[in-house]
């Protein structure tokens, strides 16, 4: 096995789509952010190793989780469960009044090019005040960066982030789009 593909495996993120809020208690969480509108209401957090966005509208709720674990948190409300490799998209509407899309993007880097887009990510996300956690390296564990840049619409949730893993040099990217269809 080649040593590029041993780290992809290693390196990668899981995205798991809930059809239910998860506890706060699964996750160590280093940033929030709620948002409240007439339409929807959301939790955001920017966990260790990705985020979690919780999505309200009406009785229904859906959660979107993207972690570096690739096995779920819980079996309970599973909807999808995809690892973010390559590019990929998807696009849904779940209990018939939230429309999901979301595409994601992995890309691995030389050294040289990741210490750049590492330093153009936390230079911007500094700059627009963006939901960021930077995790240096510690022991075992190598260093990361996570950004999410939010966009608050009257119907609709829009999420771009940006995780950023030293060790392996990879920067994956979301897009996602959640909103709440009118008259469902």
């Amino acid at each position: 096995m080649s040593n590029r593909t041993k780290q992809r495996r290693t390196g990668g993120l899981t995205l798991l789509l809930y059809q239910r809020t998860l506890h706060p208690e699964l996750f160590r969480i280093l940033a929030t952010e709620q948002v409240s509108r007439r339409a929807y209401e959301a939790d955001i957090w920017l966990v260790e190793g990705g985020h979690v966005i919780s999505f309200t509208a009406g009785k229904n709720t859906l959660t979107e989780v993207i972690l570096t674990r690739s096995d779920p948190i819980t079996d309970r409300g599973l909807l999808l469960s995809t690892p973010c490799r390559g590019e990929k998209y998807h696009e849904d509407v779940y209990g018939g009044n939230i429309r999901y899309m979301i595409s994601t993007q992995e890309e691995q880097l030389t050294q040289t090019l990741y210490d750049a887009t590492k330093h153009e990510i936390s230079t911007y996300a500094a700059r627009r005040e963006l939901m960021m956690a930077e995790l240096p390296a510690a022991g075992e564990t190598s260093g990361t960066l996570s950004v999410l840049d939010i966009e608050r619409r009257s119907h609709e949730l829009l999420v771009q982030s940006f995780h950023l893993f030293d060790e392996t040099q990879m920067v994956i990217k979301t897009q996602a789009i959640i909103e709440v269809i009118k008259d469902a």
